[in-house]
């Protein structure tokens, strides 16, 4: 035995320590769809996870403030785009083709068009979760088709090119038009910055516009009566993709909770959207009794919409019983949120909520909308209440509706009123003036 090729007893004692802030070699990751220098990691010194990319000869860090991965990842992505946007910002680098002239390619301009972006998002043209999909459309998508080619290339055809490949990958008209308007964002910039005489002339996309379905009455009460009767029950049809995306899942969650029929009371009295729900605070709720009893619920901004809403009555008793339930916990502080409290993580609310409501309409076998096919979702009970009211809420005009839903009357009759018939309100039609 070669004595030289044998470790001391004490040699660990002797090799250097690494430092506490090094990253933990286990936990270093790069992130899907995003340059390999963007990673995430965790260190001896903090509990949070940490970011880290090199851009333009610089290493940029920082904690995320977070334990959970996958928000984690969300904001490694929302700080990558940030630097870049700040590093780069308008500066544009010249490539020289094989005639020796000066020319810009579509992904130089990326940066420079999401700098402006931002800037708008910083000035409350629009919100930041908006910056957010018009980046990831960009990068996953937009940026991988048009990235190397010559922006003044860019015409019709590559464009119709482009539509054909979201097409062959069964993308909606919907998000289609969506990539569209990411990718003339990008056109616009070199239009206004001179690197392009014109924008090229786009294809003609018809977007159909198909309503989520509500539910009826009937199928209200079946739903709120099928929940009682399964509280504590195990959700057993949980999909492949359901369980990557809840990779970190609490046991507690896989199951029917209580709170979950008080949901479906509150939302179909409400008109909340379920991103209104994870964001819910005690404090944005005032129980109001004069001549009528309602709830006043000063919720945080939703897609440009700040105003407060009122709710139906039977919002009252929704929220008294799971405020009731609450307390019991100790968790109906003014700060503390409505549903699910504890979850620190809010994403995972509307996340767990809706696998347990997809069980309990398989239970309740509930299956797709009769009118034209949809699958029915959380965001069918917001769809629900609105439904309710113009069926059943007498003389009430769109606007004053549009508005305490905090939406316009152009997307009620487009989306929640497409589904109802005019025998429906047959009691309306043969009335008569007093």
């Amino acid at each position: 035995m070669n004595i030289f090729e044998q470790n001391a007893s004490n040699e660990d004692n002797y090799k250097p320590s690494r430092h506490r802030t090094s990253a933990i070699t286990n936990t270093v990751s790069s992130i899907a769809n995003y340059p390999q220098k963007l990673r995430i990691y965790k260190t001896n010194a903090s509990l949070f996870w940490q970011v880290r990319c090199f851009i333009k000869d610089k290493v940029h860090t920082k904690s995320l403030r977070t334990t959970n991965r996958k928000v984690a990842i969300n904001s490694a992505k929302q700080f990558f785009h940030q630097q870049v946007a700040e590093v780069y910002g308008s500066k544009i680098v010249l490539h020289a083709n094989s005639s020796h002239e000066k020319t810009v390619l579509f992904k130089d301009l990326v940066n420079a068009t999401l700098a402006i972006e931002r800037a708008k998002a910083e000035r409350g043209e629009y919100t930041f979760a908006s910056l957010n999909i018009l980046q990831n459309r960009i990068y996953r998508t937009v940026l991988p088709f048009f990235g190397d080619m010559q922006v003044e290339n860019i015409t019709y055809n590559e464009l119709n090119d482009f539509i054909v490949k979201l097409s062959s990958n069964k993308s909606s008209t919907t998000t289609i038009q969506q990539y569209l308007v990411a990718t003339r964002k990008v056109l616009n910039y070199a239009c206004a910055s001179n690197y392009i005489k014109s924008i090229p002339k786009f294809p003609v996309i018809r977007v159909s516009n198909e309503a989520r379905g509500s539910f009826t009455v009937c199928e209200y009460k079946l739903l709120v009566k099928t929940v009682k009767q399964n509280i504590g029950r195990e959700i057993t049809n949980l999909t492949m993709n359901q369980k990557k995306r809840g990779r970190f899942v609490i046991q507690k969650y896989l199951s029917i909770q209580n709170e979950l029929q008080w949901l479906i009371r509150f939302m179909v009295n409400s008109f909340v959207r379920p991103s209104d729900i994870k964001n819910l605070q005690h404090q944005h709720v005032t129980v109001v009794r004069n001549q009528n009893t309602y709830l006043r619920l000063n919720l945080p901004e939703s897609k440009k919409h700040d105003k407060p809403i009122v709710t139906m009555q039977g919002a009252v008793f929704a929220y008294e019983k799971l405020k009731l339930h609450n307390e019991k916990l100790n968790l109906a502080k003014q700060t503390d949120y409505l549903f699910f409290p504890n979850l620190k993580d809010r994403d995972q609310v509307v996340m767990y909520l809706g696998w347990q409501f997809e069980f309990i309409k398989q239970l309740a076998q509930i299956e797709t909308n009769a009118s034209n096919g949809q699958n029915r979702t959380l965001y069918s009970l917001r769809h629900t209440a609105i439904t309710f009211r113009l069926l059943y809420g007498g003389n009430i005009d769109l606007l004053t509706l549009a508005r305490n839903a905090r939406t316009s009357v152009e997307m009620i009759e487009k989306f929640y009123s497409s589904n109802l018939t005019s025998e429906m309100n047959i009691g309306l039609l043969q009335s008569k003036r007093k």
